[in-house]
């Protein structure tokens, strides 16, 4: 496994995770000042982040992201992921892209594939 695949990896565990647990493991994978966005949100930092993933666990209890693939080059990376739901079913997929600083995501933008 790449050093991206894993970090991509334990961002996508963020979302699911106990919300005790995760200003830590969001720290182990991101910068302080992060930047993130998706169509319904842009956040500047980890907090801000940390508190959009408690929405999400609050709005699809038990879901989840799996890391389907992950090209990387030159400090950036981009993800295929797909959203899990409680059952394990597929329920979601999209791309995320991102700008690495010193092994940790700077800068990331999520993209919501059409279903098919």
């Amino acid at each position: 496994m790449t050093d991206e695949q894993q970090l991509w990896d334990s961002y996508s565990a963020c979302w699911s995770a106990d919300p005790g647990a995760r200003p830590a493991a969001l720290a182990a994978v991101a910068i302080d000042d992060v930047t993130y966005r998706d169509p319904g949100t842009e956040v500047g930092n980890r907090a801000e982040l940390a508190t959009y993933m408690q929405g999400f666990a609050d709005a699809f209890p038990g879901h989840r992201f799996r890391i389907d693939e992950v090209l990387a080059h030159h400090d950036r990376s981009l993800a295929r992921w797909t959203q899990v739901g409680a059952q394990g079913e597929p329920v979601g997929s999209g791309v995320s892209s991102a700008r690495h600083h010193d092994g940790k995501l700077a800068d990331i933008t999520g993209f919501f594939l059409p279903a098919s």
